[in-house]
């Protein structure tokens, strides 16, 4: 099974030896808090609003899932949450775990949540702790805790290929996605206007080669098993390496005139029509000290990863004859959490645009953001590799 829950967990301390420390909620995941925010006897108060799961062992597990009731102001902004891990039988610093996520990133979701935290390749990891705080009120109400194991996989380890043509990516199979939890068929939509550029707030940015098809499994599990996506999230991944990975069904596929025109995904609350979304593997927001090309207070992605976007996006938006430098209108759908924009608002956005331009969220990260200029200027060099003149840019985009 590729979703853990507590059922094989066992807390340090209990009081009868192999006492289970959590207990499954009906539909999955494991119950922390009541449907009031009360918390679940699974969770300790500690003193000083703040609770724990006491040190859990005995379950495999990668990445870690944090899931609550889908309900505007469920998480307060007084919530915070940290893991501890263990490796080795040696037990590690506390880390924040990022809740970047809100009610309604997707109109899909059933539930709302952090992403998928990853905590290492499964048999390195052998125990963790948590603990909440929300230091003016409850916690979220239905909160529920998954200990993620996805399926194992061979690394495919795309290399980057430096045209305009469909650069090399990674099929689904490779990072061993299992059909069966997808919802069947492809969301389809009628065409693009626009590309999202994400991150994914992984929590790890010095993940290695061999771990990358086991982190964007541990993403795809957590969003459709805890909060009820019927299948990941982004169209596209890209990973520090300069790797580009298949997310949701079809999305390699889709191109204008064909059977799949163009496919619905899951990244932005409002604003899934008539765009798509390429995420990049890790977390690019200041302070994080996971950084990538430049560990610290202010993280950057690397140069290989960089150059894979403008390679992906010079592909799949000259399939839609998109010019990478232009402008385009997006009607929001409404919605709630991160969604400032009204059902029926339009926006005046770039072709290439970030979650943050059409949601009020600091993704993709401060060091990506400043420089979607530069981005999207390289991408239009590797369009318009010849320099034509501008009246005929979009006809040889169309061309293509």
């Amino acid at each position: 099974m590729p979703l853990v829950v507590g059922a094989d967990s066992t807390r340090a301390g209990a009081a009868e030896p192999g006492r289970t420390a959590l207990e499954d909620a009906p539909d999955g995941g494991a119950a922390l808090t009541d449907a009031d925010g009360a918390p679940a006897a699974a969770l300790a108060d500690t003193g000083g609003h703040t609770f724990s799961t006491g040190e859990l062992t005995g379950t495999r597990f990668s990445s870690i899932g944090l899931s609550w009731r889908k309900a505007p102001g469920a998480a307060r902004p007084d919530f915070t949450a940290e893991a501890r891990l263990r490796r080795g039988g040696a037990w590690e610093e506390w880390r924040t775990i990022p809740l970047e996520l809100e009610e309604g990133v997707a109109e899909e979701a059933r539930r709302a949540g952090a992403p998928a935290f990853y905590a290492g390749r499964t048999g390195e990891t052998d125990g963790v702790e948590l603990r909440f705080t929300s230091a003016a009120g409850p916690l979220p109400p239905d909160l529920r805790l998954s200990l993620i194991d996805p399926e194992p996989a061979a690394p495919a380890l795309p290399r980057r290929v430096g045209e305009v043509s469909q650069p090399a990516i990674a099929a689904r199979a490779d990072w061993a996605a299992d059909e069966s939890l997808a919802a069947p068929g492809l969301k389809l939509q009628r065409s693009l206007r626009a590309v999202l550029v994400h991150h994914t707030v992984t929590g790890n940015n010095s993940y290695t080669r061999e771990q990358v098809p086991q982190v964007i499994n541990g993403i795809y599990v957590h969003h459709i098993e805890n909060l009820g996506y019927g299948d990941f999230p982004y169209h596209f991944v890209v990973d520090r390496f300069g790797g580009v990975w298949e997310g949701r069904k079809g999305s390699v596929e889709m191109h204008p005139g064909g059977d799949v025109p163009a496919i619905l995904g899951g990244h932005a609350t409002g604003f899934n029509t008539d765009t798509f979304s390429v995420a990049l593997l890790g977390n690019f927001e200041p302070d994080n000290g996971d950084g990538g090309e430049e560990s610290g207070p202010d993280p950057r992605p690397t140069r290989a990863m960089l150059e894979s976007v403008a390679d992906l996006l010079a592909w799949k938006l000259g399939q839609y004859g998109l010019d990478p430098t232009g402008t385009t209108r997006l009607t929001s759908a409404g919605g709630a959490g991160t969604n400032p924009h009204p059902a029926g608002e339009e926006l005046t956005v770039p072709v290439i645009s970030s979650h943050r331009d059409v949601n009020a969220t600091a993704c993709p990260g401060g060091r990506r953001y400043e420089a979607l200029p530069a981005l999207r200027a390289e991408v239009a060099r590797r369009t318009y590799r010849a320099d034509p003149a501008p009246a005929d840019r979009t006809a040889k985009s169309r061309a293509r």
